[in-house]
């Protein structure tokens, strides 16, 4: 049985259970950080969403670990014996009653915390139709996200060393860090990087986001903040860097989100979440819906830059997926004007009929959005 690749579970399951297994060469990597911390054999090492327990080939390195395993998957738990027959396995929620001693696991036993969580965000557009929200968890660690609700986990149960893989918007998205503050909060980053989403099988291959494998060291004391991660240089499997904190980004400036603030003239805009997003959702909107954000008139033309920056966005690195959308503060007044012809010709629905800018205001418009996809204010 390949242990890297799930069989078994229909889209629907998949999905709802946030199955998604791990790449082998992404397991070696997780071993050599573990031999980089000189890891012994008191160490248990706990995979409680092991799936057919790819996490499992870590005994190749470190063979005299206590192993423990578990999944809410009875199928999957049941495939793992054929190739570890050592390990101590469980078929439990592991969001319901969370307890070492449900485990085996003692208070004292010093812990590792390995594998790929399960992450199926409930209110995502992406397959929103064969999502369900119906988990039991405990009070404290329902999430919107499987994945955020597995670190809570993590934390109540004090392991020593968490090293699985999550979505970068975890740590990336201040809600979301937030939502995981009594994980991070109690953990730093000793390794990781940062890989396509794509490098999972049964995933699509037409859009992709930012997945980090990580090494967490508990450090209660002195956890991660935000602002550390606004500062933190992310490194990708390609070989690329980037900092959160590079860039400027037009959230800072808007309403993302609707508001009870209403303005003359009316113009709406749809409800803004990040670049991936953005991809799939509409701009400017005619007719009030519950997503739309009301316009402020003097803040028209960063709505606009969002706009033309959805049309004129090429070849974007995955990485940046589910950044908030970026631009250049300095430079923006340069091109503001032409962003607003560029918009209004485009929703003459909305604007009414204007003639079509000239193809030198569009070129403009075009170099500045691909300037900004390498800016950096360290540069």
């Amino acid at each position: 049985m390949n242990v890297n690749k799930q069989s078994h579970l229909s889209t629907a399951k998949r999905i709802n259970l946030g199955s998604f297994y791990t790449p082998k060469k992404f397991v070696q990597m997780a071993a050599e950080w573990l031999k980089k911390e000189k890891l012994n054999d008191s160490y248990t090492i706990a995979d409680l969403s092991c799936g057919y327990g790819a996490f499992f080939e870590l005994s190749d390195i470190f063979p005299n670990n206590k192993y423990v395993g578990n999944d809410i998957d009875k199928q999957a738990v049941d495939c793992v014996p054929e190739n570890f027959p050592f390990v101590e396995l469980y078929n439990l929620n592991v969001f319901e009653n969370v307890s070492r001693n449900r485990y085996g696991i003692g208070s004292e036993e010093k812990l590792i915390i390995v594998g790929n969580p399960p992450y199926n965000d409930v209110t995502s557009q992406i397959n929103s139709n064969l999502k369900k929200d119906d988990m039991k968890m405990d009070i404290g660690i329902k999430t919107r996200d499987l994945g955020m609700s597995s670190l809570l986990v993590y934390s109540k149960l004090k392991a020593d060393y968490v090293l699985v893989l999550h979505p970068l918007s975890y740590l990336i998205k201040k809600t979301n860090f937030y939502s995981c503050k009594n994980f991070f909060s109690n953990y730093n980053i000793v390794q990781h990087i940062v890989f396509s989403s794509q490098e999972f099988s049964n995933t699509s291959k037409f859009s992709s986001f930012p997945i980090i494998m990580a090494l967490y060291k508990r450090n209660v004391s002195c956890g991660l903040t935000y602002e550390q991660v606004r500062n933190f240089n992310f490194n990708t499997v390609e070989g690329a860097s980037f900092v959160l904190s590079d860039r400027d980004y037009i959230a800072d400036y808007i309403e993302k989100y609707p508001t009870s603030k209403r303005y003359d003239p009316e113009i709406l805009f749809y409800t803004l979440r990040d670049i991936n997003a953005l991809k799939r959702s509409r701009t400017f909107i005619k007719i009030r819906v519950a997503n739309a954000v009301d316009v402020d008139p003097e803040k028209l033309p960063y709505y606009c830059y969002i706009d033309c920056f959805k049309d004129f966005t090429e070849q974007l690195p995955y990485f940046m997926g589910n950044f908030d959308i970026p631009f250049i503060k300095s430079t923006f007044n340069e091109i503001k004007d032409d962003l607003k012809e560029i918009s209004y010709f485009k929703h003459q629905d909305i604007f009414g009929k204007r003639e079509k800018p000239d193809a030198t205001k569009y070129n403009k418009v075009k170099k500045y959005i691909q300037n900004v996809l390498t800016y950096s204010k360290r540069a």
